[in-house]
C-alpha cells in the first residue's frame, strides 16, 4: 500500500482547531498524543482529507452527510505502511491519545 498526499486532498476544507462540540456535517480526528501524526479523515459528502498534525490539534472534514459513517486513520509518518483506523460517526470527533504499531492506538473513545 503506498499512501501520498494529493492537492486534490488539501483542496476540501479543514480545520485545526475544532470545537468540542462539532457540526453535525463535520468528523474530527484530534491528536492528543506527544508527536505529529499523519492524519487522514474521510467521510461520506466530505471527500478525504490528509495532513501532518502536530499535537493538540484537529484535522475535520465538513460537508459530510449526517448520520453517516467516516474512517479516520493515523500514520506514523507519509511513508508508514502500517496505521490505525477506526469508524466514527459524522457529527463526532475522536481522539488519538497514542499511537502504537498494527492497528493498536489508544482512542479516546475507548479509553474512558
Amino acid at each position: 500500500m503506498t499512501l501520498t498526499l494529493s492537492a486534490f486532498a488539501m483542496l476540501l476544507p479543514f480545520s485545526l482547531n475544532a470545537a468540542p462540540g462539532i457540526d453535525e456535517e463535520a468528523l474530527c480526528l484530534r491528536n492528543e498524543s506527544e508527536r505529529t501524526h499523519l492524519f487522514v479523515v474521510e467521510a461520506p459528502g466530505a471527500g478525504r482529507l490528509v495532513q501532518e498534525i502536530a499535537p493538540g490539534e484537529s484535522l475535520c472534514a465538513a460537508g459530510a452527510i449526517p448520520g453517516a459513517t467516516g474512517v479516520v486513520s493515523v500514520f506514523e509518518g507519509i511513508n508508514a505502511l502500517e496505521g490505525c483506523s477506526r469508524l466514527v460517526p459524522v457529527g463526532q470527533s475522536e481522539t488519538m491519545i497514542e499511537y502504537v504499531d498494527f492497528d493498536r492506538c489508544f482512542w479516546g473513545s475507548n479509553s474512558d
